[in-house]
């Protein structure tokens, strides 16, 4: 480095938790290399943000994150500022979404992850952009130096108590609204070797509970085997401390089987929770979202989810306002949120995403209709879920603690994944207790989305 202090950087994590993870291993490689971190963006040389380009939304979001950093630049033009993530690889691919990065002072892609130093490094001191332009991953899967890039050390921000452990990345299920394949490309995984590996570092930096994601966990190792390798993968995650929690994000319905059900039941660790994104129920709304299920397969499967794994909480994500979605169509959606099968529940309105199979389909729903359908499901949901909720009062079960407040513990149960879900406020443990502790309640009070209980003796 030609300055005779180590270059500060800062960066900005946008989007889901497989950016977390991403920005993680930036963060770490960064570090390593022999750069500063600060947390404020006017103290860096340089700052990186991993934006999302998966909506509309989420573009307008990093283009307004990277105009505000671009304000703060002194006279000498720092903090540089780096692009990364998915809408870096969207726009390589559609270069009207350009407009969105024009503050950025370069682009990394994810083939480049493993060179960020570097490419830092010549940024600051030469002035020169090392980055290769993205173009996206359409049909391909990330190469293998991005994969290197996983196998890395990480700094972990969010909580200690809680970490991301991706199983691989891309996605192979075709559906018609997601560009997901465009940006990240086809279904890679990882070697359970890798993943171990890293479950091991997750574990000595204080995590107690990992949380397995992929763009469809149900789908891991489907790219090297005939069939789900998850059930391989959770018994050779059995080697590692007792006192662990594991948590399985993002299972597709179409594979969630019942192999993969009794490797959840057979490890008490695996916490009885489902994350299973149905998108809609009604058949002709599934066949045009090419989700590769209807209905009836939805209907057959919740219950055995619930007689696997007894107690369990199910969350669910679905799309209002898709093509085709007419008022019979939604009133269906409707109805089956109403009839209570559900514990958590996301909704998102459709938006047109550029080279998807959806943007070229007629009889689009007004945006203003799509956003009142998403209002009506969560009210229904809210009214659900307040109900489910209050069935678990007076029961016994665990909190994981993931900090401390005026009056009393926050944390959360099994039942309620970070981030999406709502938690649990402890009051009353008897004994001393510390971040990462899992702790013996008992629920007191329920509302849709919290729940406040008591500790009890262990």
């Amino acid at each position: 480095m030609t300055e005779t202090r180590p270059y500060r950087f800062c960066l900005v994590n946008l989007g889901c938790p497989k950016n977390t993870v991403d920005s993680e291993g930036v963060l770490g490689a960064l570090a390593l290399a022999g750069f500063h971190f600060v947390p404020e963006p006017g103290d860096a040389d340089i700052c990186l943000v991993n934006t999302c380009g998966f909506l509309e939304e989420a573009r307008e979001e990093s283009a307004d994150i990277l105009e505000e950093l671009a304000e703060m630049k002194d006279s000498r033009g720092r903090p540089l500022l780096v692009a990364l993530g998915c809408l870096v690889e969207r726009a390589g691919k559609t270069p009207a979404l350009d407009v969105f990065l024009k503050h950025a002072d370069a682009r990394v892609g994810f083939a480049d992850y493993a060179r960020l130093p570097h490419i830092c490094l010549s940024l600051l001191d030469k002035h020169k952009d090392l980055s290769r332009a993205a173009e996206g991953f359409q049909g391909k899967a990330l190469p293998p130096s991005y994969f290197s890039f996983l196998n890395r050390p990480r700094m972990r921000i969010g909580s200690p108590a809680s970490a991301y452990l991706k199983l691989g990345e891309g996605c192979s299920n075709g559906c018609a609204y997601c560009s997901i394949p465009l940006i990240r490309g086809r279904l890679a995984s990882r070697s359970i070797r890798d993943i171990i590996g890293e479950a091991r570092q997750l574990v000595a930096s204080g995590a107690r509970e990992l949380n397995l994601i992929a763009q469809d966990t149900s789908a891991y190792g489907m790219d090297r085997a005939r069939r789900s390798q998850l059930p391989k993968l959770l018994r050779e995650l059995g080697s590692l401390p007792d006192e662990l929690w594991f948590r399985i994000l993002y299972a597709h319905p179409r594979h969630l089987t019942d192999e993969i059900l009794g490797a959840m039941a057979a490890d008490p660790r695996v916490c009885p929770y489902v994350d299973l994104p149905l998108q809609h129920i009604h058949d002709g709304m599934l066949k045009t979202m090419r989700r590769g299920y209807g209905r009836q397969q939805v209907e057959d499967l919740l219950p055995r989810i619930r007689a696997a794994l007894p107690g369990a909480a199910i969350r669910t994500t679905f799309i209002v306002g898709h093509p085709g979605e007419g008022r019979v169509e939604f009133q269906e959606l409707l109805d089956f949120v109403k009839a209570g099968h559900l514990d958590h529940m996301g909704v998102f309105v459709w938006s047109p995403e550029p080279d998807t199979a959806s943007t070229g389909m007629a009889n689009r729903v007004p945006v203003r209709m799509a956003r009142s359908r998403r209002d009506a499901l969560m009210r229904a949901q809210a009214e659900v879920a307040g109900q489910r909720w209050q069935g678990r009062v007076g029961l016994q079960t665990e909190v994981l603690l993931e900090r401390r407040e005026v009056d009393g513990w926050r944390g959360r149960t099994m039942w309620q994944a970070p981030e999406v879900d709502g938690e649990t406020i402890v009051s009353h443990i008897p004994a001393p207790a510390r971040i990462s502790d899992v702790v013996p309640v008992v629920i007191e009070k329920a509302q849709a989305y919290d729940l406040w209980a008591r500790g009890v003796p262990p």
